[in-house]
């Protein structure tokens, strides 16, 4: 019997109790829909994670924080000391950053300053201003350029809800606007206002939301704002800094990390921030693919049941077809694809409804409960995620098919031939 033939066969003998399959191809339609759901909400989600972190910084690139003991005695806290609070600990100086530059394979390293900007006004309006500098940043933009690295010219890329506020119509006619940004010392408390030019405006982000991000020399001169006056001894600290690896393969990003820890700093990389935002999503969605799992559980006792009922509703002509010479390994062929088949219209339809649902969703979740997270699709479907649910549910419908088309290919041909 030729390969053909043995599908032609199984699939008219599969449709002979048409509602016992249907009902086992539901069950298996269930979980086939569920996981196909979940795999795209985790590809999805993942990949807007990735594009954002990816537009936050480069992956040869490092922050690097002093590395401060936790207390070992937990029923015990830390004695207090003086004059000192547990920031301090972690607050770094130049001679950290000398500490740091000597350490072999890293370039570029930055002190990363913190400043504090108190508003940002044009068209006379102010309005408070959180923002950052752009060590390492290359932010999403929706119109515009990064800001320059090495400019002395100071620059700034809006957040895009300044963009209103501040009195443009559209983030393009905010280009090459000026701004006035204010800081004050925090010693002598005197406001000093410096000019910026909007050289971007950057697209709405889970990362650094509401944020915008100034050029180093805007930061450095925010920077000797709010410290001056104070004492020369406070004005250099920090709390970090970040540096690029000359070769930034994992082995020899792992042997920097080792080389800093020995001198008493913590290293880490963007991949690492993501690798946590990832286990998160993926801790989730697993939680809901379980759920389709149980259901392709259920649908796996569905076919031995209905391939049982199928071998005993046949036995006759099961005997009849090994009197006339055919094989047991042709009646387990048989069977056994009856399973496959099973297998494959509920997996193709479970999948072609997710696809549908996930259009609909996307398209809903667009105008309501993402609303404003440009570049997010919600579920997306990769064609080798697709092929890999329907052939491990085919794998999972032939191995719940294997009990009964044993026992078909076992059947003796006389024994069946007498049963009624």
């Amino acid at each position: 019997m030729k390969i053909q033939d043995t599908i032609a066969a199984a699939s008219s003998s599969l449709w002979r109790n048409k509602g016992r399959t249907i009902l086992t191809i539901v069950a298996i339609f269930i979980g086939a829909f569920t996981i196909s759901i979940t795999t795209g909400i985790t590809i999805g989600v993942n990949d807007y994670i990735n594009k954002q972190v990816a537009n936050v910084g480069r992956k040869d690139q490092l922050s690097i924080m002093k590395k401060v003991e936790q207390n070992q005695v937990k029923d015990q806290p830390k004695k207090y000391e003086a004059n000192q609070s547990a920031a301090d600990d972690y607050l770094m100086q130049t001679v950290d950053t000398k500490k740091i530059t000597a350490v072999k394979g890293l370039t570029d390293i930055e002190e990363n300053q913190a400043f504090q900007a108190d508003y940002i006004q044009s068209h006379g309006a102010k309005y408070e201003l959180s923002a950052g500098s752009a060590a390492g940043m290359n932010v999403d933009l929706k119109a515009g350029r990064q800001v320059s690295a090495t400019s002395t010219a100071f620059e700034i890329v809006l957040a895009p809800q300044y963009v209103k506020s501040l009195g443009f119509a559209s983030a393009k006619q905010a280009l090459k606007q000026t701004v006035k940004l204010a800081a004050t010392s925090k010693a002598t408390k005197k406001q000093t206002v410096v000019k910026a030019t909007i050289v971007g405006v950057r697209n709405k982000s889970i990362i650094n939301n509401g944020e915008s991000i100034v050029n180093p020399a805007l930061a450095d001169k925010l920077v000797a704002i709010n410290q001056a006056g104070m004492p020369a001894a406070t004005q250099n600290e920090f709390y970090g800094l970040t540096a690029r690896v000359k070769h930034p393969t994992k082995a020899n990003i792992q042997k920097i990390k080792e080389r800093l820890a020995k001198k008493g700093y913590t290293a880490t990389t963007f991949e690492d921030e993501l690798g946590s935002l990832h286990s998160t999503i993926n801790a989730v969605t697993g939680v809901l693919t379980l759920f389709g799992a149980i259901a392709l559980l259920a649908a796996s006792f569905g076919i031995i049941n209905t391939l049982y009922m199928s071998v005993q509703d046949r036995t006759r002509e099961i005997g009849l077809m090994k009197a006339m010479g055919m094989g047991g390994s042709k009646v387990f062929l048989i069977f056994s694809v009856e399973a496959l088949l099973i297998g494959l219209w509920g997996a193709t339809f479970g999948v072609m409804a997710a696809f549908g649902a996930g259009k609909l969703i996307n398209r809903v979740a667009t105008h309501s409960f993402i609303k404003g997270l440009d570049g997010l699709q919600l579920i997306q479907f990769s064609w080798p995620a697709t092929f890999a649910i329907i052939a491990v549910i085919m794998l999972i419908a032939f191995l719940a098919g294997t009990l009964p088309a044993k026992r078909a290919a076992r059947l003796d041909p006389i024994e069946a031939l007498r049963y009624e």
